[in-house]
């Protein structure tokens, strides 16, 4: 499941978080923004336990992508240990953002 989060809601869902997060940037109006978004989900459904997912919509939380030096869009941060340590931009592949999810599990 992939968690729509606010600015409020960030530090607890990300920085806090005991298990790494997958932070996915998007807004209604952008078409690659969609396509990842799909490929979020079928992703979240298979780490569901092992890493969390969550979405910000940077049109309703603006303060969150310029305070992260989010652009352009879509883009995605991985979060371990309440740290950033990897950012990629615009459209992946499952098979792309899969190979990135596994080395960050591998760092645990």
């Amino acid at each position: 499941m992939v968690t729509q989060i606010t600015g409020k809601d960030f530090d607890r869902e990300v920085l806090e978080s005991d298990i790494p997060v997958f932070v996915c940037f998007t807004t209604t109006s952008c078409g690659s923004c969609f396509a990842l978004c799909i490929v979020v989900e079928i992703l979240a459904s298979e780490y569901h336990d092992r890493i969390r997912f969550v979405m910000i919509d940077t049109e309703k939380e603006p303060e969150v992508a310029e305070r992260l030096g989010i652009s352009p869009l879509p883009a995605v941060l991985l979060f371990q240990h309440g740290k950033p340590e990897k950012k990629l931009v615009g459209f992946h592949s499952k098979g792309h953002l899969m190979s990135q999810l596994d080395a960050l599990l591998t760092e645990e």
